[in-house]
């Protein structure tokens, strides 16, 4: 049974390096504080407190809007662990355990809430933290049993990480990291120009970096090198058709969603529907748009009078790609009928794919004004861009 938990966002500061108060700047059409009110409510949160303090009107009523409680900290100036006092005192007696994110770190994954969550359920701890590329980060999930200790009269020194760390030396065992593949748990806003940099990762939401892919690959979703290698080739293959289409049509196709997707098209390989399966795992970790692809990359709904997309070019490429090996069209799907020739059912879905392989490769050639042979002949792996590296652990 899924445990009831509380968040308690911190939106109470002056934000002065920001120059502009960091609750109220727009984010992917919501306000900051929004996003991080909007992140819990659909990971199921109950109960979600924000505490105010710097233009408390302003922020309290965009709170409530959002669905939010407020509670105002008139001690704010004291710093972030009174607001952290005055929020916690506000969880209501039937929650088990609360998020703790300060309203400048808006963009954590909802797969992040999810693990966290489901570490929750499953180990007797008490304070969980996200843990991406070795590190700590945001948002730390702490038992509600702790919050006679959070509101003691005396401050301690160092704030909230200090007493979790005194906490932690005495009962170690009462400490959990979670491992996720979530960057953002280590990005706050604090200046204009993290501000900004903060704008240009919500527009790639749904698309993992090389470091999330390693991630992934690592912690979540082993590949067999085999499997590995074909991704790679995959990822190879599918940036250099995207950049080569870019060039000729004057289209902005993303290549590193390209790559990422590629890499990641067989992560549920030996699993039944493995397209479906892998697309619903990155879902999960709140990667949408790689998802989309992944999931299409055995059976495409495509016709020639479509456009061609990030979609089209993935599917393609895993075409193009025998194992570690770039191979013809015709070659890939030649050797498969042949290997299916008793089994007709089997063959006549090989030769539908077929027809369509053909089709959507002369589209493509049609888009990048050169012939596939062309591109791929051309094309040497150590000419991949620095960004779309052979394996995410080269980066």
């Amino acid at each position: 049974m899924a445990p009831r938990l509380s968040a308690v966002i911190l939106a109470a500061g002056f934000s002065s390096r920001m120059g502009e108060l960091k609750a109220l700047l727009p984010l992917g059409g919501r306000t900051v504080l929004e996003q991080g009110i909007r992140l819990f409510r659909e990971c199921g949160m109950e109960e979600v407190v924000v505490v105010l303090g710097h233009r408390a009107g302003e922020v309290g009523a965009i709170a409530q809007r959002a669905g939010a409680r407020t509670v105002n900290n008139p001690d704010f100036t004291a710093g972030m662990y009174s607001s952290i006092r005055a929020g916690v005192r506000q969880i209501s007696s039937w929650s088990q355990g609360f998020f703790l994110l300060p309203v400048d770190i808006p963009l954590v994954r909802p797969g992040t809430i999810g693990l966290l969550t489901k570490a929750f359920m499953d180990a007797p701890s008490r304070i969980f933290y996200p843990v991406f590329d070795d590190r700590r980060g945001h948002p730390p999930l702490i038992a509600t049993e702790l919050i006679p200790v959070l509101i003691e009269p005396k401050n301690p020194g160092g704030g909230l990480r200090s007493l979790l760390a005194t906490l932690e030396a005495r009962q170690p065992e009462q400490v959990r990291e979670v491992q996720v593949a979530d960057a953002n748990i280590l990005f706050d806003m604090d200046t204009r120009e993290d501000y900004l940099a903060g704008c240009r990762r919500w527009e790639r939401d749904g698309v993992p970096t090389p470091a999330e892919c390693e991630a992934i690959l690592r912690h979540f979703h082993p590949m067999p090198e085999k499997g590995l290698a074909h991704g790679r080739r995959v990822a190879e293959i599918a940036a250099a058709l995207c950049a080569a289409v870019n060039r000729n049509s004057g289209q902005a196709l993303d290549a590193e969603l390209c790559w990422v997707s590629g890499l990641l098209h067989d992560i549920a390989k030996g699993h039944a529907s493995h397209e479906r399966e892998g697309g619903r795992w990155l879902r999960d970790f709140g990667f949408d748009r790689a998802a989309a692809i992944v999931a299409a990359h055995r059976d495409l709904d495509w016709t020639p009078d479509l456009a061609i997309s990030e979609k089209e070019i993935v599917h393609l490429a895993d075409k193009l790609a025998r194992g570690n090996r770039i191979v013809g069209i015709v070659q890939r799907f030649e050797e498969n009928l042949v290997f299916y020739r008793n089994d007709p059912e089997a063959a006549e879905a090989i030769r539908n794919r077929y027809a369509q392989a053909l089709q959507l490769a002369t589209a493509v050639e049609a888009a990048a004004g050169r012939r596939i042979d062309d591109i791929l002949f051309s094309f040497q792996p150590h000419a991949v861009p620095d960004q779309y590296p052979l394996s995410p652990r080269d980066r």
